[in-house]
């Protein structure tokens, strides 16, 4: 019998082990390739449910958000108005900004049912 708990218990702890080193399995691919889903997901934890800036890749500027019941697309309208740009209309998983320089669209993508990632280009 002691045998069989030892054993058991070697191989819950190693399961366990597994399943913190390969925490990125859970989540799906990422759209961009310079950051891992572990790090994306540390720096949404981290920003105490506000949207926050996760890299630039391929001139574009790349964010990320938890949704908890559409906070992310109001965290998305409060951080393009600090940056000058006010919402003009949502357009399916875009949102039209504009201001007197013209309109830009950011785009969104539901990363998982939790987080949403948002990217517009660098200029902004």
């Amino acid at each position: 019998m002691g045998k069989w708990v030892r054993t058991g218990t070697i191989v819950l702890i190693l399961f366990g082990v597994l399943l913190i080193y390969l925490k990125d399995v859970y989540y799906p691919s990422l759209p961009i390739r310079s950051i891992s889903k572990s790090e994306v997901i540390n720096k949404v934890n981290k920003s105490n449910g506000n949207i926050v800036k996760i890299t630039e890749e391929d001139s574009y500027q790349w964010y990320v958000s938890e949704m908890k019941q559409g906070r992310a697309y109001e965290n998305l309208k409060r951080l393009m108005e600090d940056k000058g740009w006010f919402f003009k209309e949502q357009l399916g998983s875009g949102f039209v900004f504009q201001n007197e320089q013209g309109e830009i669209m950011v785009s969104s993508e539901m990363w998982t049912k939790k987080y949403v990632i948002f990217h517009f280009p660098n200029d902004i």
